[in-house]
């Protein structure tokens, strides 16, 4: 499998409007540990897994000229290639370093390092695998109109936000991680005279709840998130 690496983080000379896909490696105790109960710990690595598959085939689908996985390269260690195998990137998805730190920080290393300005970036993260894919297409052509574009979801953060040029204000002084995320990186835009689009919010499967509620909306339409509900076949709220 051919993957692209910029570990060093030289600029990506790449067409507007870009994707990226900020994730974490299927790890298990690493990633959806919220889900644990119901799942074991490699249950929810294995589900996450597949989070990152179709969202990695629903950007694909997009009319976008490049597309990236984010992720903290210093965790991949020498294992790095099985770990990527884990998820099946197609070739034409680069690999990118995140950083540390949190949210902003390691979207504004992401947006400042690896793009040459100014770039318009969507930011997506994948714990939405049934995002409709008509949310992501409205992001990547709202950035033709509006400085930010942002998807806010039901816990008060958000699972998309989209720049236009390096607009690093909105990453500055958010509480991460609560419930204000939304409003105040929305507030930060406004304050800074950017201009706005807000998508249609949506739910991130973070717990229980949420895993019960994707059960339901795949059992509607499977073809939303298929790999995810391949997995969920025999799962039993």
């Amino acid at each position: 499998m051919l993957v692209a690496y910029y570990y060093d983080m030289d600029k990506v000379s790449a067409q507007r409007p870009a994707i990226v896909i900020v994730a974490k490696l299927p790890v298990p105790g690493r990633v959806k540990t919220r889900l644990c109960p119901p799942l074991t710990p490699h249950e929810a690595a294995a589900l996450y897994a597949c989070f990152l598959q179709d969202t990695v085939a629903k950007v694909a689908g997009l009319s976008i000229s490049e597309a990236f996985i984010a992720l903290n390269i210093a965790e991949l260690g020498e294992e790095r290639q099985a770990l990527l195998d884990t998820i099946m990137l197609p070739g034409s998805v680069r690999v990118i370093d995140q950083g540390e730190g949190d949210l902003g920080v390691r979207l504004s290393k992401i947006l400042t390092d690896a793009f040459p300005e100014p770039a318009q970036v969507v930011f997506i993260g994948a714990d939405s695998p049934s995002l409709p894919r008509s949310y992501l297409a409205r992001a990547v052509s709202s950035l033709e109109r509006h400085d930010v574009v942002i998807g806010p979801s039901d816990d008060g953060g958000y699972y998309l936000i989209g720049l236009s040029g390096n607009h690093l204000c909105v990453f500055k002084d958010i509480a991460w991680s609560t419930s204000a995320v939304f409003e105040q990186t929305l507030a930060r835009a406004v304050a800074a005279g950017l201009d706005v689009d807000v998508l249609p919010g949506w739910f991130d499967i973070d717990d229980d709840a949420g895993l019960r509620r994707l059960h339901r909306e795949l059992r509607d339409d499977p073809s939303t998130a298929p790999r995810t509900t391949s997995y969920l076949a025999n799962y039993r709220p």
